[in-house]
């Protein structure tokens, strides 16, 4: 226990130096010490010594088991269990299948559940895995009403305004074979969607992103446009058509969309596809590639845009390739680290980190066996909270 006598700002250095687990015991301590470490001063402190230090790491790790959709909590450096997610505490009722996973922002993270109940199509959630506070989006009431078409496709970007420090989802509604999208955009302080009208075109096909994909107040997407005919016809992929590859970035500050023409990449035999990511800070995209005439082959080029600034001319630069023994032909991706490793699901249901510059395999413990489902994201964790309490500043 620390002592009473000790100066307030020793008491706030000790504190920010804490695991989230011991400050959310601590806030039985006093009424002053839980509104304390609800305050936006000291969330931020926290999280920034956490951030610079590389410390409350973990990996966020959904999985499916022997037919049963499983989320787990890993060891950053070990990939071992260390809680297994309960759904059933996030969500108002059981979920057939987690459709999506965005973020982290600030360890935040945004979550789609999806179900088969005719009357229940899905629930949105927002969940803090180090608190293990959730907090349920509303229903989305205003603009058109999505009727019961099979051709509909839902797209979701996730981050925060860094002028606010208001956490935001947008939600792309795409009625295929209509010609505008529709874009609705969440503010946690107001709790609310809207609708805005602002679609970048009205020709627009964007891909979710697998793999975090916010960064300094914008998040992106891999689109291409396709032909009015094709659009017509309901097609849902833009290879049914002429096509214009780019990325789409949503400013969350502004509302707007920016267009950035994606690089030409090598699109010949061995090509399985391509995706956007924010690694090293860095909008980046990822290209796959697997030889079937020889299964041994497989490699990933990693291009990295030059520039997020508004108004400044974005290049991409071709940084570097992953490539080496260690690849198995039919290993799924989740991650491209800050150091340089790879994370890997191999197809024995094994979870591995490659080394790409010394071309290390190492493998650790096995989850499931429907591995091109499995998603991997690491986090920082953080006493941010959604229900009432402080914020995080840019």
């Amino acid at each position: 226990m620390l002592r009473h006598d000790l100066p307030q700002d020793v008491v706030v250095e000790i504190l920010s130096r804490l695991p989230v687990k011991s400050l959310m015991r601590f806030n039985c301590v006093h009424k002053s010490w839980y509104a304390f470490m609800r305050s936006h001063h000291f969330i931020t402190k926290h999280h920034k010594f956490a951030t610079s230090n590389n410390l409350g790491r973990g990996v966020v790790f959904k999985y499916r088991f022997k037919g049963h959709l499983c989320v787990s909590l890993l060891s950053n450096d070990t990939l071992e269990v260390s809680r297994d997610v309960d759904l059933l505490s996030l969500f108002p009722d059981k979920i057939d299948y987690l459709h999506c996973i965005y973020g982290p922002y600030n360890g935040i993270f945004f979550l789609q559940g999806l179900y088969k109940m005719d009357d229940k199509f899905e629930d949105l959630v927002l969940w803090n895995p180090a608190t293990r506070e959730s907090k349920v989006l509303p229903e989305i009431k205003q603009g058109r009403r999505y009727g019961s078409g099979k051709h509909l496709c839902f797209n979701f970007g996730f981050g925060i305004d860094p002028n606010t420090n208001d956490y935001k989802v947008v939600r792309i509604v795409d009625f295929y074979g209509c010609q505008q999208l529709q874009f609705e955009v969440y503010n946690l302080s107001t709790d609310s969607w809207r609708v805005i009208d602002r679609s970048p075109s009205k020709l627009y096909n964007i891909v979710s992103p697998r793999f975090p994909s916010y960064l300094n107040g914008f998040h992106h997407w891999k689109a291409a446009e396709i032909c009015m005919k094709a659009r017509r016809k309901g097609w849902m992929f833009p290879e049914h058509g002429p096509t214009r590859r780019f990325v789409v970035s949503f400013d969350m500050s502004n509302e707007v969309f920016l267009e950035t023409p994606l690089p030409i990449v090598p699109c010949a035999f061995g090509f399985v596809g391509e995706d956007i990511a924010v690694i090293n800070d860095s909008v980046s995209l990822i290209v796959e590639y697997r030889d079937t005439r020889n299964l041994d082959i497989n490699w990933i080029d990693i291009w990295v845009m030059s520039s997020t600034e508004i108004g400044v001319e974005r290049t991409w630069t071709k940084k570097f390739k992953v490539e080496g023994s260690g690849l198995a032909f039919d290993d799924r991706l989740l991650e491209i680290r800050e150091d340089g490793l790879v994370l890997l699901h191999k197809n024995d249901g094994s979870l591995a980190v490659y080394d790409r510059k010394t071309q290390e395999l190492r493998k650790f413990a096995k989850y499931g066996n429907h591995f091109y489902e499995s998603l991997a994201v690491t986090y920082t964790e953080t006493l941010a909270f959604m229900n009432g309490g402080g914020t995080i500043s840019e």
